[in-house]
């Protein structure tokens, strides 16, 4: 382990895992805990701060807002990960098929999942709205949407074309608005709901 100081963390030290060559899900197992959220990209170690309070309360949010809209045969989860080997990815917000929901399991497999979501903070900007959207494209998982709150609350929708690679804005809104989503279910959701604060 290598020691980094980062005073603007709330522990004054860091320890940054040296893990090998190519990261897999099993060394993620091996770290010992922490607040920090790790996940890999293609092998290497991708590592965020902490999400904030209001970034939690608006998933949540989001979570209660959708969980009767999703399939009877689909579950609205937090943030489990999935196997997108040679990447683990975690995101705020999944709506995975019940039948993969099973004691044990650790991971999800992208042809399980209906929609991944990601609340956009500011320790995770160009990876929510970049790098994870690709990646999740790649992975044929058919919906995606990612919910910001600065410098204003808004909520956009993708949806994967078939046959496509990448994803395609199915709408945009913010507070004030209500997103009238159609696919992969049916919802409306005033935006300024999603607020945790509100």
């Amino acid at each position: 382990m290598v020691v980094v100081d980062m005073p603007a963390v709330e522990r004054a030290k860091l320890e940054v895992p040296i893990g090998p060559g190519r990261w897999t899900f099993d060394d993620l197992l091996a770290l010992p805990e922490s607040d920090w959220r790790f996940e890999i990209i293609d092998g290497g170690l991708l590592m965020t701060p902490p999400p904030g309070l209001y970034h939690e309360g608006l998933w949540l949010k989001l979570r209660d807002l959708i969980k009767d809209a999703v399939p009877a045969d689909h579950l609205v989860l937090g943030s489990p990960g999935i196997d997108m080997d040679p990447s683990y990815l975690i995101p705020d917000v999944t709506v995975v098929r019940r039948d993969a929901v099973r004691r044990g399991r650790r991971l999800a497999h992208p042809s399980e999942l209906l929609l991944v979501v990601e609340v956009v903070s500011p320790g995770s900007k160009s990876t929510d709205r970049f790098l994870k959207p690709a990646k999740y494209a790649e992975a044929g998982i058919p919906h995606f949407w990612r919910v910001e709150f600065q410098p204003e609350l808004s909520l956009t929708a993708y949806a994967l074309p078939h046959g496509g690679d990448a994803y395609t804005e199915a709408g945009t809104w913010t507070a004030g608005q209500t997103a009238t989503i159609r696919a992969p279910f049916r919802v409306d959701i005033d935006v300024a709901e999603l607020a945790p604060d509100r």
